[in-house]
Protein backbone atom coordinates (compact mmCIF):
# COMPACT_ATOMS: atom_id res chain seq x y z
CA UNK A 1 0.00 0.00 0.00
CA UNK A 2 1.45 3.31 -0.97
CA UNK A 3 2.48 5.53 1.73
CA UNK A 4 0.23 8.42 2.34
CA UNK A 5 1.58 11.72 0.95
CA UNK A 6 1.72 14.52 3.36
CA UNK A 7 -0.80 17.25 2.53
CA UNK A 8 0.95 20.45 1.66
CA UNK A 9 -0.72 23.58 2.61
CA UNK A 10 -1.56 25.80 -0.38
CA UNK A 11 0.41 28.97 -0.56
CA UNK A 12 -1.52 31.82 0.77
CA UNK A 13 -3.36 33.78 -1.95
CA UNK A 14 -2.59 37.45 -1.83
CA UNK A 15 -5.65 39.54 -2.00
CA UNK A 16 -5.54 41.98 -4.88
CA UNK A 17 -4.33 45.44 -4.04
CA UNK A 18 -7.18 47.76 -3.57
CA UNK A 19 -7.82 49.96 -6.63
CA UNK A 20 -6.87 53.59 -6.24
CA UNK A 21 -9.89 55.71 -5.96
CA UNK A 22 -10.68 57.46 -9.20
CA UNK A 23 -9.01 60.83 -9.57
CA UNK A 24 -11.26 63.57 -8.74
CA UNK A 25 -12.55 65.33 -11.84
CA UNK A 26 -11.01 68.78 -12.33
CA UNK A 27 -13.24 71.42 -10.95
CA UNK A 28 -15.63 72.78 -13.51
CA UNK A 29 -14.64 76.39 -14.25
CA UNK A 30 -17.25 78.81 -13.30
CA UNK A 31 -18.89 80.34 -16.32
CA UNK A 32 -17.37 83.68 -17.14
CA UNK A 33 -19.67 86.50 -18.11
CA UNK A 34 -19.64 87.14 -21.86
CA UNK A 35 -18.37 90.60 -22.50
CA UNK A 36 -20.17 92.22 -25.37
CA UNK A 37 -17.79 93.64 -27.98
CA UNK A 38 -18.08 97.37 -28.28
CA UNK A 39 -20.25 98.24 -31.24
CA UNK A 40 -18.22 98.97 -34.35
CA UNK A 41 -19.30 102.18 -35.90
CA UNK A 42 -19.68 101.89 -39.66
CA UNK A 43 -17.16 103.97 -41.55
CA UNK A 44 -18.44 107.34 -42.55
CA UNK A 45 -19.49 107.30 -46.17
CA UNK A 46 -16.95 108.94 -48.38
CA UNK A 47 -18.10 112.11 -50.01
CA UNK A 48 -18.71 111.46 -53.69
CA UNK A 49 -15.95 112.79 -55.88
CA UNK A 50 -16.98 116.14 -57.16
CA UNK A 51 -16.60 116.32 -60.90
CA UNK A 52 -14.86 119.37 -62.21
CA UNK A 53 -17.49 121.79 -63.45
CA UNK A 54 -17.85 121.65 -67.19
CA UNK A 55 -17.16 125.10 -68.59
CA UNK A 56 -20.09 126.46 -70.47
CA UNK A 57 -19.41 126.97 -74.15
CA UNK A 58 -18.64 130.55 -74.83
CA UNK A 59 -20.24 132.14 -77.86
CA UNK A 60 -17.80 132.73 -80.64
CA UNK A 61 -17.37 136.42 -81.07
CA UNK A 62 -17.86 137.54 -84.60
CA UNK A 63 -14.87 139.30 -85.99
CA UNK A 64 -15.59 142.79 -87.08
CA UNK A 65 -12.56 142.81 -89.33
CA UNK A 66 -13.19 142.93 -93.05
CA UNK A 67 -12.40 139.66 -94.91
CA UNK A 68 -8.89 139.73 -96.25
CA UNK A 69 -8.35 139.16 -99.97
CA UNK A 70 -6.71 135.91 -100.96
CA UNK A 71 -2.99 136.49 -101.25
CA UNK A 72 -2.55 134.57 -104.49
CA UNK A 73 -4.73 137.10 -106.29
CA UNK A 74 -2.00 139.69 -105.70
CA UNK A 75 0.08 137.90 -108.36
CA UNK A 76 -2.57 138.22 -111.09
CA UNK A 77 -2.25 141.03 -113.60
CA UNK A 78 -4.84 143.78 -113.22
CA UNK A 79 -4.12 145.30 -116.64
CA UNK A 80 -3.00 143.60 -119.85
CA UNK A 81 -2.23 145.55 -122.99
CA UNK A 82 -1.50 144.35 -126.50
CA UNK A 83 0.26 147.11 -128.43
CA UNK A 84 2.67 146.83 -131.35
CA UNK A 85 3.80 150.48 -131.20
CA UNK A 86 7.00 150.27 -129.12
CA UNK A 87 6.90 153.92 -127.99
CA UNK A 88 3.28 153.70 -126.82
CA UNK A 89 3.91 150.33 -125.16
CA UNK A 90 6.81 151.80 -123.15
CA UNK A 91 4.72 154.83 -122.20
CA UNK A 92 1.85 152.65 -120.94
CA UNK A 93 4.26 150.40 -119.02
CA UNK A 94 5.83 153.45 -117.35
CA UNK A 95 2.46 154.88 -116.35
CA UNK A 96 1.08 151.58 -115.02
CA UNK A 97 4.25 150.89 -113.05
CA UNK A 98 4.24 154.37 -111.52
CA UNK A 99 0.68 153.80 -110.28
CA UNK A 100 1.53 150.41 -108.81
CA UNK A 101 -0.55 148.27 -111.18
CA UNK A 102 0.30 144.65 -111.92
CA UNK A 103 0.35 144.32 -115.70
CA UNK A 104 1.37 142.21 -118.68
CA UNK A 105 2.15 143.35 -122.22
CA UNK A 106 2.29 141.73 -125.65
CA UNK A 107 3.26 143.03 -129.11
CA UNK A 108 1.81 140.36 -131.39
CA UNK A 109 -1.87 139.43 -131.75
CA UNK A 110 -1.36 135.70 -132.24
CA UNK A 111 1.08 135.41 -129.33
CA UNK A 112 -1.25 137.43 -127.12
CA UNK A 113 -4.23 135.19 -127.92
CA UNK A 114 -2.26 132.04 -127.12
CA UNK A 115 -1.20 133.45 -123.73
CA UNK A 116 -4.60 134.92 -122.87
CA UNK A 117 -6.37 131.61 -123.52
CA UNK A 118 -4.03 129.84 -121.08
CA UNK A 119 -3.68 132.58 -118.44
CA UNK A 120 -4.91 131.67 -114.93
CA UNK A 121 -6.75 134.80 -113.78
CA UNK A 122 -7.82 133.14 -110.48
CA UNK A 123 -11.35 134.45 -110.54
CA UNK A 124 -10.47 138.05 -111.43
CA UNK A 125 -11.44 139.96 -114.57
CA UNK A 126 -8.35 141.75 -115.86
CA UNK A 127 -8.66 144.86 -118.00
CA UNK A 128 -7.43 144.19 -121.55
CA UNK A 129 -6.29 147.16 -123.67
CA UNK A 130 -6.40 145.66 -127.15
CA UNK A 131 -5.00 147.38 -130.21
CA UNK A 132 -7.06 146.86 -133.35
CA UNK A 133 -4.14 146.87 -135.84
CA UNK A 134 -1.78 144.10 -134.69
CA UNK A 135 0.71 141.90 -136.54
CA UNK A 136 -0.12 138.22 -136.68
CA UNK A 137 -3.81 138.60 -135.75
CA UNK A 138 -5.90 141.77 -135.60
CA UNK A 139 -7.58 142.93 -132.39
CA UNK A 140 -11.12 142.07 -133.51
CA UNK A 141 -10.12 138.48 -134.29
CA UNK A 142 -8.42 138.18 -130.90
CA UNK A 143 -11.54 139.53 -129.21
CA UNK A 144 -13.85 137.15 -131.11
CA UNK A 145 -11.71 134.15 -130.12
CA UNK A 146 -11.74 135.20 -126.46
CA UNK A 147 -15.52 135.62 -126.55
CA UNK A 148 -15.87 132.06 -127.84
CA UNK A 149 -13.26 130.34 -125.68
CA UNK A 150 -13.31 132.41 -122.47
CA UNK A 151 -16.44 134.54 -122.46
CA UNK A 152 -16.64 137.20 -119.77
CA UNK A 153 -13.09 136.68 -118.50
CA UNK A 154 -11.53 139.89 -119.86
CA UNK A 155 -12.92 143.42 -119.89
CA UNK A 156 -11.77 144.68 -123.28
CA UNK A 157 -11.05 148.26 -124.31
CA UNK A 158 -10.04 148.74 -127.94
CA UNK A 159 -7.28 151.19 -128.85
CA UNK A 160 -6.83 152.37 -132.41
CA UNK A 161 -5.95 155.27 -134.66
CA UNK A 162 -9.28 154.81 -136.42
CA UNK A 163 -11.51 157.23 -134.58
CA UNK A 164 -14.51 157.19 -136.86
CA UNK A 165 -17.94 156.68 -135.44
CA UNK A 166 -18.39 153.45 -137.41
CA UNK A 167 -15.14 152.04 -136.04
CA UNK A 168 -16.00 152.87 -132.46
CA UNK A 169 -19.49 151.41 -132.82
CA UNK A 170 -18.01 148.24 -134.26
CA UNK A 171 -15.98 147.64 -131.11
CA UNK A 172 -18.73 148.62 -128.69
CA UNK A 173 -21.36 146.50 -130.44
CA UNK A 174 -18.99 143.53 -130.34
CA UNK A 175 -19.08 143.75 -126.55
CA UNK A 176 -16.08 145.93 -125.72
CA UNK A 177 -16.11 147.98 -122.52
CA UNK A 178 -14.90 151.15 -124.24
CA UNK A 179 -12.85 152.56 -127.05
CA UNK A 180 -9.73 154.79 -126.90
CA UNK A 181 -8.51 156.68 -129.93
CA UNK A 182 -4.79 157.23 -130.56
CA UNK A 183 -2.77 159.30 -129.95
CA UNK A 184 -3.56 158.57 -126.30
CA UNK A 185 -2.88 161.02 -123.50
CA UNK A 186 -1.17 159.07 -120.70
CA UNK A 187 -2.93 161.08 -117.99
CA UNK A 188 -6.34 160.49 -119.56
CA UNK A 189 -5.55 156.81 -120.13
CA UNK A 190 -4.49 156.32 -116.48
CA UNK A 191 -7.61 158.10 -115.22
CA UNK A 192 -9.81 155.80 -117.32
CA UNK A 193 -7.86 152.75 -116.21
CA UNK A 194 -8.37 153.83 -112.59
CA UNK A 195 -12.13 153.84 -113.12
CA UNK A 196 -12.17 150.57 -115.00
CA UNK A 197 -9.96 148.71 -112.53
CA UNK A 198 -11.47 150.35 -109.48
CA UNK A 199 -8.34 151.72 -107.88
Amino acid sequence: MPEPQPIRAAPPVESPAPEAPPAAAPPTPEPQPILAAPPVEPPAPEAPATAAPTPEPQPIAESSAEPQPIEVIATVAEVIFVEDDAALAELLAYGLQSRGYRFLSYRNGREALRELLALDVQGTRPLLLLDVDLPGLDGYSVFDALQRERPGIYRVVFTTVHGTEEEQLRGLEAGALDYMVKPISLRVALEKIKRWVGR
